[in-house]
């Protein structure tokens, strides 16, 4: 006996919608709809638990060239940020941001993205540096050199308060994947964890 893999109707009571499909269409033949598909990996379904987590994506102001919006922290002579005072414009990165709440999906990768979970030799005095991929909903848009900040939880998966910052990942390539039609369907954003810049952080 053969089940269906994307089986188009289901004699449970209940389940059946209007048009007799268990999954959402995006397309001819039948296919998923991979954007739905992600929101309910991240978010839950009534039959899946939320794989999701919160966390915070700081997004570099930048100008009409595209270039980064310099603090004015930053020295002339130098170019470096203000980093041991409080900064209350750029918090010691040297550039002005925004921020805002997302839900992510974090994979660690290892410290190479071409050596996928393998331990790889350092020499003295070279730094072991995480490189990992989060996942996240199509319309975030997030560019190169923006942060992803991971935030304390509790054991339930709550943020805890008040808001404690664990770590900062720099966005080193935002990929968009995309399937339907050429839309985009979720981003994956390579990221390397970043060296604190200043106490404020």
């Amino acid at each position: 006996m053969s089940v269906d893999l994307y089986p188009s109707r289901t004699t449970s009571v209940g389940l059946e919608s209007d048009t007799g499909r268990i999954w959402p269409i995006s397309g001819s033949g039948g296919e998923i709809d991979l954007r739905q598909e992600f929101y309910e990996f991240l978010y839950g379904s009534p039959t899946e638990v939320a794989k999701g987590r919160p966390a915070i994506l700081r997004r570099m102001r930048r100008d009409s060239d595209g270039n980064l919006v310099r603090c004015p922290c930053v020295d002339e002579l130098t170019g470096e940020p203000d980093k041991d005072t409080f900064c209350p414009y750029c918090w010691g990165e040297g550039s002005l941001f925004d921020e805002e709440w997302i839900t992510v999906y974090k994979m660690l990768v290892s410290t190479h993205e071409g050596m996928v979970r393998k331990n790889q030799p350092h020499e003295p005095g070279v730094s072991n540096i995480p490189f990992v991929f989060f996942y996240c909903e199509y319309f975030i848009s997030p560019t190169r050199q923006d942060r992803i900040i991971e935030v304390s939880l509790d054991t339930s998966g709550r943020v805890v308060t008040p808001i404690v910052r664990e770590a900062i990942y720099t966005i080193a390539t935002p990929e968009a994947f995309r399937s339907d039609n050429g839309r985009v369907e979720y981003w994956r954003c390579a990221a390397t964890l970043d060296f604190v810049k200043s106490t404020w952080q």
